[in-house]
């Protein structure tokens, strides 16, 4: 009964954000949106989500839940590149019954020059995987700047292929100022995971 209190209380949440920011056709194309099977909230990331550099408390994933009051799992891990979220996927996401999954997860790949088509297609994988659990998918879009050339563009591919809902460009106003980065210039200090 309290699952199933917070889960009513997060689609309504959710849903006011998607009716705010998007119209009303690419709300109702968001796949599983209207069939969420599962329990938990989940978090499958890096470095920005695991907190690095910042207090445990200071990451995103932990603002958020307490921001709505609700539990989050926070399977962020620092480093992890699309294909190392891709290899614990089942152990970290599908085996914990997700209901919906915010995915951020691509600036290593960038970092690491890995091939876009190769970041491409570990994302599609992962989404689709998430949502045949009948999970809802966040994708948060990073900002591949100068020497990330078709990012954007591949995150927009990848959400409306996959029915998944976008939120783009997350470190806009983050990274490119200094009072809410790190000085290594490529995470968050603690005031800008609260801005994420």
């Amino acid at each position: 009964m309290k699952n199933r209190r917070w889960i009513w209380f997060f689609s309504l949440m959710f849903c006011s954000l998607l009716v705010f920011t998007s119209c009303s056709s690419y709300f109702d194309s968001i796949e599983n949106l209207k069939a969420g099977a599962g329990k938990q909230f989940i978090v499958l990331g890096d470095s920005i989500a695991s907190g690095y550099g910042v207090a445990p408390t200071e990451a995103f994933p932990s603002i958020l839940s307490r921001q709505l009051g609700l539990p989050i799992l926070n399977k962020g891990v620092g480093g992890d590149t699309t294909a190392m979220g891709l290899a614990r996927l089942q152990k970290d996401v599908l085996t914990e019954e997700p209901w919906l999954v915010i995915v951020e997860l691509g600036g290593n790949d960038l970092l690491r020059r890995i091939p876009i088509a190769e970041t491409e297609q570990n994302l599609r994988q992962i989404i689709t995987l998430i949502q045949e659990k009948k999970a809802i998918v966040v994708l948060l879009g990073i900002n591949g700047g100068p020497f990330g050339r078709g990012y954007n563009e591949l995150y927009q591919r990848v959400a409306k292929d996959t029915q998944s809902y976008l939120i783009s460009e997350i470190f806009k106003g983050i990274l490119d100022d200094p009072k809410y980065r790190q000085d290594d210039v490529i995470h968050p200090n603690a005031a800008g995971q609260d801005l994420l």
